[in-house]
């Protein structure tokens, strides 16, 4: 009888044992919990340019992850707090530019994109066509066609104020300002009965596809309406022109040289 109570105590004891490290064991097997790694946001940055000319195009409008920016003068976009590891879709577009679209992963503080857009017309081209149009307009001597003479200028326009220039205004060939182009051309039509404005030797110097100068020669021969007497002039000028809506318009103009022979 002796006997059998010590087996059982030291099976009791036995289980209570096990049932303790059982217990144990359990608590050493509950996962530990796992912080979630940070979100990480970066920077995209860059600038958009004229593929022509290589030069920065202000205005663009630049579209990414829900934002939009209008790029600065010198055509530099920036986009803070871009998230990382999500494939994301750049956007860029000008009225007078071929959109541009790019697909993209950032996995650093800071990403450069740059942008080169495509203008939709070639400016040289357009130009070329203003000057000839213009001309056009003025050996006519239609009165009719004042308004669309005046219509090239723009409504900012000013002349040089230089004293080659200075003189051109005085003889009657260079309005001064927006306000003096109708009453300059007008004078035009009434003083001569034929006319010939020829512009020539061509130097453009094309910022982008609304910005643009231009230096040349411009040779015009000319009748009096009065006496019949034939005059030419030679002048080499300096013309600076900007894009308005669609059309090109004439901001500043310069003589640079004046040759008056009777």
């Amino acid at each position: 009888m002796q006997i059998f109570l010590s087996k059982s105590r030291l099976f009791l004891s036995l289980l209570i044992l096990a049932v303790f490290l059982g217990c144990g064991t359990a608590e050493d097997e509950v996962p530990s919990v796992v912080e979630p790694k940070p979100i990480l946001y970066g920077t995209v940055s860059g600038k958009v340019t004229d593929t022509k000319t290589n030069n920065p195009i202000p205005g663009a409008v630049v579209k990414l992850f829900g934002l939009e920016v209008k790029t600065e003068v010198d055509g530099i976009f920036v986009f803070q707090g871009i998230p990382y590891f999500n494939e994301q879709t750049i956007t860029a577009t000008d009225p007078d530019y071929q959109a541009y679209s790019q697909t993209f992963t950032i996995n650093q503080a800071r990403l450069v994109i740059d942008v080169a857009l495509k203008p939709l017309k070639d400016p040289e081209d357009e130009l070329n066509a203003f000057l000839e149009s213009f001309s056009e307009l003025i050996e006519s001597l239609d009165s009719e066609k004042l308004p669309a003479i005046q219509a090239r200028f723009s409504e900012s326009y000013v002349a040089s104020d230089d004293p080659i220039t200075a003189f051109g205004i005085i003889s009657g060939v260079i309005p001064s300002n927006y306000e003096a182009v109708l009453p300059t051309f007008t004078n035009v039509f009434q003083k001569y009965s034929w006319l010939e404005f020829i512009f020539r030797d061509k130097v453009m110097d094309i910022t982008h596809a609304r910005k643009a100068s231009i230096e040349l020669f411009l040779d015009v021969d000319s009748e009096n309406a009065e006496d019949g007497n034939l005059r030419h002039l030679n002048a080499k000028c300096n013309f600076e022109l900007r894009r308005e809506g669609s059309d090109w318009k004439i901001v500043y103009w310069q003589l640079l040289t004046l040759d008056v022979r009777l």
